[in-house]
């Protein structure tokens, strides 16, 4: 046998095996199956939609928005309904109706999951109507430096651009809006925009949840997701859904891993000086 048939067997053996996840990795997946209006690789839409249908959960608390970008929160309880709340938003719910709906779930169906950035997690922690992060029983986080002043951003946006012609965001070094027929409307560098986020996120540390029990956020490569898993509860749910063909899973090239690491870290030494995400959610 040559050396390229040595290799070609060594590379389809390892395409056969299943990737080895742990708690503590950082790793990039996406769907499988196509979820339209998906950020980057409808990750969490899938993990949610795995959880219901196998009854790991039997609610859902995720953030939906109007045509106007106008946020609120929801219950799904049937997977078939994730589709709807598909996709990032990148302002923030009202943090009353977000805790009643939270505990409103709990209430009615005891085991929810629930998509969470690292300020709104502590929110539910606030209060007479405050919820223990034990009372979740699935907590995905999002990677997050920051989210937009609705009113302060849309004043910012050119005045000839209306909120229902913006089909989605697209962050990275730029921000971008883009409409429905896929053309970009409105471009400008991220780190302009940073004037525009709330002030809360100016002050908070966290790049994500320290209580989740995996977080999702832009992957390494575009329509892909990064998949960090922080719990046993993260790292059985997310393994059985790559197990049952319902994700892609791969490792992480290196310079991603860093540069994730790095935010982390600087985030909790400089939150003063972070930018406005470069995804809020990936869903």
């Amino acid at each position: 046998m040559n050396y390229t048939q040595n290799k070609l067997e060594e590379s389809v053996q390892s395409f056969n095996e299943p990737l080895k996840l742990e708690i503590g990795s950082l790793y990039q997946a996406k769907a499988i199956k196509k979820i339209p209006n998906a950020q980057d690789g409808g990750v969490v839409t899938s993990l949610l939609g795995y959880a219901l249908d196998d009854g790991i959960i039997k609610g859902a608390v995720v953030a939906g928005r109007d045509i106007y970008w106008n946020t609120f929160p929801a219950i799904v309880t049937d997977s078939r309904e994730l589709k709807k709340y598909a996709g990032s938003v990148y302002f923030p719910m009202n943090n009353k109706d977000y805790k009643e709906m939270v505990r409103r779930a709990i209430d009615t169906y005891r085991d929810i999951g629930i998509v969470i950035t690292p300020n709104e997690l502590k929110v539910l922690g606030m209060g007479i109507s405050m919820v223990k992060s034990d009372e979740i029983y699935l907590k995905i986080g999002l990677f997050c430096l920051g989210i937009f002043n609705p009113e302060k951003f849309w004043n910012y946006v050119d005045k000839g651009i209306k909120r229902e012609e913006v089909k989605r965001f697209e962050i990275d070094k730029e921000l971008k809006l883009i409409d429905k027929e896929g053309k970009t409307i409105f471009q400008r560098p991220v780190k302009e925009a940073h004037e525009y986020s709330i002030p809360r996120c100016k002050k908070c540390r966290d790049f994500i949840p320290d209580a989740a029990d995996l977080s999702v956020g832009a992957g390494p490569e575009k329509n892909t997701c990064g998949v960090y898993i922080q719990t046993a509860r993260g790292l059985e749910i997310f393994k059985n859904a790559y197990k049952n063909d319902l994700l892609v899973v791969e490792e992480v090239p290196a310079k991603f891993n860093d540069r994730f690491k790095k935010t982390v870290h600087q985030k909790s030494l400089m939150s003063r000086r972070a930018e406005p995400t470069e995804h809020r959610a990936c869903i």
